[in-house]
């Protein structure tokens, strides 16, 4: 989907330069070109995207500016179900996964993991 939107802002970015172009107006031409292309190279950078990866310590949360993040399975505390996506609760903290984003053997683990640590706490 970033592609295509990259696709569509440097066709129409095209579009415009072109048309600044035929007009003789070279400044505005080379302003539109840089724009688009910084528009472009935006929409395709990894800058705030969250990278989700999962192992036997924990879950590790990348978002590129940050150091990444380990949740450890026994800091799970709870996960919450609505329309922008999962909402997981921890000792240290909280995060987001879009459904449609959420891998299903991850969504077992982190459910089997809750339960455990909730089953801990009760006893």
């Amino acid at each position: 989907m970033r592609q295509i939107k990259a696709l569509i802002y440097g066709l129409l970015g095209g579009m415009v330069a072109w048309g600044y172009w035929q007009r003789g107006s070279v400044g505005m031409t080379i302003f539109i070109a840089l724009f688009t292309l910084a528009m472009i190279a935006l929409t395709l950078s990894t800058i705030g995207r969250m990278r989700i990866s999962w192992n036997q310590e924990g879950i590790t949360l990348a978002a590129f500016p940050k150091k990444p993040q380990l949740i450890r399975w026994d800091e799970l505390e709870n996960i919450k179900l609505d329309h922008l996506g999962y909402h997981i609760s921890a000792s240290s903290g909280r995060f987001k996964i879009r459904q449609k984003s959420m891998p299903e053997n991850l969504l077992k683990r982190i459910k089997e993991n809750i339960r455990n640590n909730q089953a801990k706490k009760s006893s």
